[in-house]
């Protein structure tokens, strides 16, 4: 590393060759661990001949690097939905666990992107020394990153041919893969197990919310739209929106199915001609809310990310 004539290395296992990812990340990220806003944005301050500021060698500097990075990349993966097309991960990131597949991709895909800034950004700490030493290193703007992380995770999952493999992986989660004791785990352990626990009476407006079991039967396996984040996205006016697009003999289905009519007495009232196919019926049902609420996902996700 040559600096004034001199040449000096760094430890290959320091984790200061991390600051160049540093570097890239925008004040929004950085301003989470305030501590580091007022990390010196001039390299040499940091590092010299013979020294390396301890700041930039802490464990605690490593992992929120990596985190910031892995957290922006999980924003860009895509997995399929019930309709054959992808869609970005649904929920809050916070309801899977760090035993998720896909999270442990993300810093896999960070540890390679490292290698692309490299190669084709020339973007690493040789670089970092071409800039004099009075001078700063420019922040980037949140876009300006969001915009490199998702050109190069997009990249790098062409290049590996991973998205069947991230799709496999949707498709085959696992109990362990959800945190703590989220709507998102609860919900997926119903749909594993194809149990619900027995609740008071609900109105249809807590079926469409909840699902209900009836005669050990789950009326349908759908995400619970009430918990933590995203009951920013479905609200009772929402709720409406959906009653209204289904039909009075939707209605009527499911209004039985509440009041604990057998799928042969429903199909014998509604004129359906076996039980199985109002059992079909409800699971359609059931699919057109799901998209419903994926809908409003989106649509939240469009509003209020850049």
């Amino acid at each position: 590393m040559p600096v004034k004539g001199t040449v000096f290395r760094i430890p290959g296992d320091s984790f200061a060759k991390l600051l160049p990812l540093f570097y890239k990340l925008p004040v929004e990220l950085v301003q989470l661990r305030p501590a580091y806003l007022k990390l010196s944005r001039k390299v040499r301050d940091l590092i010299g001949p013979g020294r390396i500021s301890d700041q930039i060698t802490s464990l605690q500097f490593a992992e929120f690097v990596w985190d910031c990075y892995a957290w922006t990349i999980w924003q860009c993966l895509e997995v399929p939905d019930r309709r054959g097309n992808h869609m970005k991960i649904p929920g809050n990131w916070v309801y899977y666990s760090g035993y998720f597949p896909l999270w442990k991709l993300c810093y896999v895909i960070a540890n390679t992107m490292v290698e692309k800034l490299e190669s084709v950004e020339r973007w690493n700490l040789q670089a970092l020394f071409y800039f004099r030493s009075y001078e700063e290193i420019p922040w980037q703007s949140y876009e300006q990153f969001l915009c490199m992380v998702v050109y190069y995770t997009d990249l790098i999952i062409r290049e590996n041919n991973w998205q069947p493999m991230i799709d496999e992986v949707w498709r085959h989660r696992q109990i362990e893969d959800y945190n703590g004791e989220s709507v998102y785990k609860r919900d997926f352990m119903r749909s594993w197990t194809h149990s619900r626990s027995t609740e008071p009476p609900l109105s249809i407006e807590g079926i469409l919310e909840a699902g209900k079991q009836v005669d050990k039967q789950a009326l349908y396996a759908i995400p619970d739209p009430r918990g933590e984040f995203e009951s920013q996205i479905i609200t009772d006016v929402h709720i409406e929106q959906f009653k209204a697009r289904l039909s009075a003999q939707d209605e009527r289905i499911l209004q039985m199915r509440y009041e604990g009519y057998t799928l042969k007495e429903i199909a014998k009232s509604i004129g359906f001609k076996t039980p199985s196919a109002v059992s079909k019926r409800i699971e359609r049902i059931a699919s057109q809310y799901e998209d419903f609420v994926s809908d409003k996902y989106s649509d939240f996700l469009d509003e209020h990310v850049s």
